[in-house]
């Protein structure tokens, strides 16, 4: 069977397919008789590579530091066809995901982290789509209603799976989605200001604000904010956002405070709230812990910030 060259054929039909299991790449000992669990080998002047599963590896005592997701393109590409490598390495790059190409006969083979395996299924799938012009899943922004909630419940736990905290998996049910339940039944949840991303039906981001104070003046405290990992860094974050500020400022809100990275929020306008009198709630939050004043903020706002019974017993 000869292979496809045209590479607007290739990445129109690129279908991407996980396999299962997580792999390594293993240095293998000289010398040492190959297994049969090998999937993969590399000969070079400093030894063979060889990828095998991960399993395989723990039960041989072989170390490795890179654990993968394997995706095969279910495309049969010749060897000798152009750009496909680089396009596909373009898509994931562009999602931030690094990628180890495997080419063979019939099908090109990417190893990515494991952690990625589902944004990367999702970017091969847009390169795909965009190759066969065929328009985005329009993005839509509105109130979160009761009847969401189940699926914003399961979308926070799959997006704090890995706690931003410790960077290592949740133990249990991550601590935002007991934290986000109690939000939804106090007396500080504000409708209007707990918005929902959806596509095709499917909700894909979340992001709520409750009323906080800073003494007697009325703020609103922002968080948790959460995006379904496979569509990460694909703007539905900044969206989310906007629309809060937009949706606070029509509400005649004074600012919005939050805890959380100071290089991304500043691209909202977010300063530390130190700088504007405000003081967190813990002394250890710093220049983490951040305040936009929106269009009618006043002087003579000074204080510590005080959040929704929830988030203050965080």
């Amino acid at each position: 069977m000869t292979g496809e060259m045209n590479l607007q054929t290739l990445l129109a039909s690129i279908h991407p397919v996980l396999r299962e299991g997580e792999y390594v790449y293993v240095l293998w000992p000289h010398g040492r008789p190959l297994e049969a669990g090998i999937e993969a080998a590399v000969r070079e002047a400093e030894g063979l590579t060889v990828v095998l599963p991960r399993a395989e590896a723990d039960n041989l005592g072989l170390p490795y530091d890179f654990v993968a997701a394997w995706i095969t393109l279910e495309v049969h590409s010749a060897l000798e066809a152009v750009g496909l490598t680089a396009a596909v390495s373009k898509a994931l790059t562009d999602a931030r995901i690094s990628c180890n190409v495997l080419a063979g006969f019939h099908h090109d083979h990417l190893l990515v982290p494991v952690a990625d395996a589902a944004r990367a299924l999702e970017a091969l799938a847009e390169l795909s789509a965009e190759s066969r012009h065929e328009p985005r899943p329009e993005l839509v922004l509105r109130t979160e209603s009761p009847a969401d909630r189940e699926q914003i419940l399961g979308l926070t736990a799959e997006a704090f799976a890995i706690s931003p905290a410790t960077g290592q998996p949740a133990v249990g049910e991550p601590v935002e989605v007991k934290m986000l339940r109690e939000l939804f039944d106090c007396e500080e949840y504000l409708p209007e200001l707990s918005v929902v991303a959806v596509i095709d039906g499917e909700v894909v981001g979340h992001v709520i604000s409750t009323r906080a104070w800073v003494e007697d003046h009325e703020l609103l405290g922002l968080g948790p904010i959460s995006v379904a990992p496979r569509l990460q860094r694909h703007g539905i974050g900044t969206a989310l956002m906007n629309e809060t500020i937009s949706r606070a400022n029509a509400a005649g809100e004074y600012g919005i405070a939050l805890l959380g990275s100071p290089v991304y929020y500043s691209r909202f306008g977010f300063v530390p709230a130190s700088s504007m009198g405000v003081l967190p709630p813990q002394d250890g939050w710093a220049e983490h812990f951040q305040l936009l004043p929106l269009a009618v903020w006043a002087g003579g706002i000074h204080g510590t910030f005080r959040y929704a019974g929830p988030l203050a017993r965080m």
